[in-house]
């Protein structure tokens, strides 16, 4: 339903912000800031949609889909700000999503898939951890827009960290092989460093790699601007 609101508004309007979040997400919001629910219903994802600079007739408009999206079903509650202080109180829930996680371990992945392939995506996914690991808590957020999706998962208290990890481990072999099965990226945002260099290869061909390397070494012959991020290049200096 989400990707459904997001294809009626995106159709009709230039937004400025389509962002998801998971109702997990927002308890942990709720639970560390010491804020009350958004809305009086909850609902397992919910959307935080914004537009500026509307004109009268626009925002009869944004009712109108507003309205069309609840008679579809995709769509239980809402709420629209009227000042600025509301809008930031509303973005408060999705901003603070990272810190409020913060104090269980989170294993984070940075992924990205075709906006059209993002519904079946995000279901493989939970399908395949909590078949297997059942104690994980998974958190979802992201920018819909761009098929960005971050997938947090906290660690259980009766985990040492360790194992944790190493179990996670697992999980990310799952999603690289989810992503090149639904063709997305194993990095949407926050680049390929280290943490993602084993899984370059999940989102670039062998050939794509190899161009890459050539292109780095016309410009970084020597190898010394960032060594060993995202791909090793063997350099062989004179005597």
């Amino acid at each position: 339903a989400v990707m459904q609101v997001f294809s009626l508004f995106r159709d009709q309007f230039d937004l400025s912000a389509f962002e998801f979040f998971s109702d997990k997400a927002l308890q942990h919001v709720m639970d560390r800031s010491g804020r009350a629910a958004p809305l009086a219903e909850r609902t397992p994802f919910y959307v935080l949609l914004e537009l500026v600079d509307l004109s009268a007739s626009q925002q009869e408009q944004l009712l109108t889909c507003f309205e069309k999206a609840v008679e579809e079903g995709w769509v239980l509650d809402g709420v629209i700000s009227q000042s600025d202080q509301q809008a930031a109180d509303l973005w408060v829930y999705r901003e603070h999503i990272s810190e409020s996680i913060a104090p269980r371990t989170p294993y984070k992945n940075d992924i990205s898939v075709r906006v059209s392939k993002v519904s079946a995506f995000l279901a493989e996914v939970d399908r395949l951890v909590n078949q297997y690991y059942p104690d994980f808590e998974i958190i979802w957020f992201g920018h819909i827009g761009d098929g960005n999706l971050h997938l947090n998962i906290l660690k259980p208290e009766n985990l040492i960290a360790e194992e944790f990890f190493r179990q996670c481990n697992q999980v990310t072999k799952w999603v690289g092989d989810l992503i090149t099965q639904f063709e997305g990226s194993i990095s949407a945002e926050h680049g390929v460093g280290l943490l993602k260099k084993p899984y370059l290869h999940v989102s670039r061909s062998q050939t794509e790699i190899e161009y890459m390397r050539s292109i780095k070494k016309i410009f970084d012959p020597h190898n010394v601007m960032n060594p060993g991020k995202v791909f090793d290049i063997p350099v062989a200096y004179e005597n």
